[in-house]
């Protein structure tokens, strides 16, 4: 399915009229390269932040705060407050 989601996005972009440089179909494309920069510098932003306000509410917590969350917490995963996202 996805050689065939390939396929269909590539004659979508590579069209025969703009044969054979295919300066549109690559425009296109280098188009899309830079529009990822701002979606990369986002995404660390937000596992940055998500960090650092976790941290934030962990180290106000005492010692015994923070075990009675480890014990009774119904988070799972990713919405603990002791998980961190690697960036």
């Amino acid at each position: 399915m996805f050689a065939q989601a390939g396929s269909i996005i590539s004659s979508n972009i590579y069209r025969t009229a703009d044969a054979p440089l295919y300066k549109a179909g690559n425009a296109v494309l280098v188009g899309f390269a830079i529009a990822m920069f701002p979606i990369l510098i986002g995404t660390k932003w937000f596992y940055v932040h998500i960090n650092n306000k976790r941290d934030k509410i962990w180290n106000s917590m005492t010692e015994e705060e923070k075990d009675d969350y480890r014990a009774n917490t119904t988070d799972v995963g990713s919405s603990r407050l002791d998980f961190r996202f690697g960036h």
